[in-house]
């Protein structure tokens, strides 16, 4: 089937103009508005499409060094739908592999994290080593002298690099360098990392998974959107109101004043950001901790110091979130299943107490028992519902293009209740799942 018809066959309910034309018709960015056909939540085979084109030919974020920080430490997760391991070998080098046995297809290893220095696959014996070279097979006798030298390890993912302690892979033999891939969002990578007076952060063991039955770039869009909070964290405003921690007026303020310093902002390749001085749900407050401010302006100056402790939610582009107090991952499983693993952090070099802080600020909104999430999920759900309704099926995603304009740094900006982050993502969606057709490739 040709890229040029799979439309037509993928979403019946299109016009008859749309049907004969490509995958970026989904998109409609017209200037004054901005709009997404709700097939890109419902649709299978437009799923299966996003998994060969974004998770096979982008970089994708696989772990954190702090994860797998000896020799022989290493663990599971999958690039799009294809299990890996990444590992760290006798000789500290990282490698990401394909979590498949070269004999009869088998994944090698089934725990989430260990320490290993060989993987030994569960169905005929075969042994790999934390590298992914074959050590050796069960009843050896049973091949030939020349066995070893079939090249039958661990196959290695193209390409591997690591910014800043975040561990990126990439399945495209061709792909770009990844300092040219992060080129614009790494100022803001560096400005998360340096909420550590070190510059570094540590992720204690385990992982918060959750799951949803909706379309992995809910979340996606959800992480950045600055628009939803007075209204789907209503529940949480009111519990701190009630608690005497913060009137539900002055959080409302906060978030909707308009200002410099309370934007949205949309990135070239499809990254973007919230960023606000103050009204982050499940943010701590480090402005109030005189002794951790000190540290900050000592290792950094005053001005980067304030820069550093400004309130981001920051996305880059498929598949990482980073949050004031944590990583989140998503994990795309089919068109309407979703896994989301959160990984806190603490921040390297500060006082434990503030850590502490930090950790049961983040319990409370993002954890297993927290306000956040559980709210997110029932909106994912709401809009994955909503989402087979074929009677109008354009969504609008035009909040703020009126008002939005272009800074010093090349970022689109508006504040942070409009949509532009949303804009920039389904822009590089649009660019990288028709890569063919020119019009994708239009406003950054």
């Amino acid at each position: 089937m040709s890229q040029n018809r799979i439309i037509g066959e993928l979403v019946p309910g299109l016009d008859e103009d749309t049907r004969e034309t490509s995958i970026s018709k989904l998109v409609k960015d017209e200037g004054s508005r901005f709009r997404l056909h709700s097939a890109v939540y419902t649709d299978q085979r437009l799923f299966d499409l996003e998994i060969n084109r974004i998770f096979g030919l982008c970089w994708v974020y696989v772990a954190h060094e702090a994860m797998i920080p000896k020799p022989g430490n290493y663990l599971t997760t999958s690039i799009g739908t294809q299990p890996v391991i990444v590992s760290r070998d006798e000789h500290s080098q990282i490698h990401v592999l394909f979590n498949r046995c070269a004999h009869r297809g088998s994944v090698v290893c089934r725990e989430e994290r260990g320490h290993a220095n060989v993987f030994r696959c569960p169905y005929h014996g075969w042994v790999f080593g934390n590298d992914g070279h074959l050590v050796g097979a069960a009843q050896r006798n049973g091949y030939p002298e020349e066995f070893l030298e079939w090249g039958l390890g661990l196959e290695e993912v193209p390409h591997v690099g690591s910014y800043r302690g975040l561990i990126f892979a990439n399945l495209d033999q061709n792909a770009p360098p990844l300092e040219d891939r992060l080129k614009f969002i790494r100022r803001y990578i560096d400005l998360w990392c340096d909420r550590s007076p070190e510059g570094s952060v540590t992720l204690p063991e385990g992982t918060h998974r959750y799951e949803f039955p909706a379309n992995w770039k809910l979340q996606a869009e959800n992480g950045v959107d600055g628009y939803h909070g007075n209204y789907v964290h209503e529940s949480f405003v009111n519990l701190l109101e009630r608690s005497g921690e913060r009137s539900e007026a002055d959080t409302t303020k906060a978030r909707n004043t308009v200002g410099s310093l309370n934007l949205s902002k949309g990135l070239p390749h499809g990254d973007g950001m919230l960023e606000r001085e103050d009204g982050m749900l499940g943010t701590f407050d480090y402005r109030s901790q005189a002794a951790y401010t000190k540290q900050l302006e000592e290792a950094y100056g005053y001005e980067r110091a304030d820069d550093i402790m400004m309130q981001r939610n920051i996305f880059i582009f498929p598949n990482l979130f980073l949050f004031e107090s944590h990583i989140r991952v998503i994990i795309p499983v089919r068109a309407d299943k979703t896994f989301i693993d959160v990984y806190p952090t603490y921040l390297n070099g500060a006082d434990n107490e503030l850590n502490e802080a930090r950790l049961y600020e983040h319990e409370r909104f993002f954890g297993p028992s927290g306000f956040g999430a559980p709210d997110d999920i029932e909106i994912f759900v709401c809009a994955q519902t909503g989402a087979a309704v074929t009677a109008n099926p354009w969504l609008e995603f035009s909040r703020g293009i009126h008002r939005e304009s272009i800074n010093e740094f090349g970022e689109t900006v508006g504040h942070s209740t409009d949509e532009v982050p949303q804009r920039s993502f389904y822009r590089e969606w649009r660019k990288v799942m028709d890569p063919h057709n020119s019009s994708a490739n239009v406003k950054g």
